[in-house]
């Protein structure tokens, strides 16, 4: 395994826990983001040196004014924007372009679903949607996105 199938390894596997989290309490901790944005640039350290470092937090600023849009029209949280910008520091600034393309395309697809599973009687209800009311742990869509992406590119 190659250091960036480890990285987008290490990313999809933040992407599980920072989902899981904000599917048991609907927000994403500062920790865990800290966290993962400090593993994603000792990885990259680990991997090119001091010349790695630039990419990778370009990556990370990239995903943060990305996903900051959807903060500012309301869609997400300030958690969901911090959790992706950690992320994108693993995969640099284009790969965080395709990230941030992948969690909307599963962003969308999870809202669909949450709208089917609220229609009541002649629909079907998911476990978090009826315990949470409509609120959609976007968490959801990051990981799936996360995972999407270490999925293309062959992990």
């Amino acid at each position: 395994m190659g250091a960036d199938q480890g990285n987008l390894l290490v990313m999809a596997l933040f992407g599980l826990i920072m989902a899981s989290y904000d599917l048991a309490s609907l927000r994403i901790p500062n920790a865990l983001n800290a966290l993962a944005a400090c593993c994603g640039l000792v990885l990259a350290l680990m991997a090119g040196g001091w010349s790695a470092l630039p990419p990778a937090l370009g990556g990370g600023l990239v995903a943060f004014g990305l996903m900051a849009i959807f903060f500012f029209l309301g869609a997400v949280g300030a958690g969901d924007v911090k959790a992706l910008a950690a992320l994108g520091i693993f995969v640099g600034p284009w790969g965080a372009v395709e990230l941030f393309l992948c969690t909307v395309l599963c962003g969308g697809a999870l809202a669909v679903l949450r709208v089917l599973a609220a229609r009541g009687p002649g629909g079907f209800r998911l476990g978090w949607v009826a315990a949470k009311g409509l609120n959609m742990p976007y968490g959801l869509a990051i990981c799936a996105g996360a995972l999407w992406l270490a999925l293309a590119r062959g992990v």
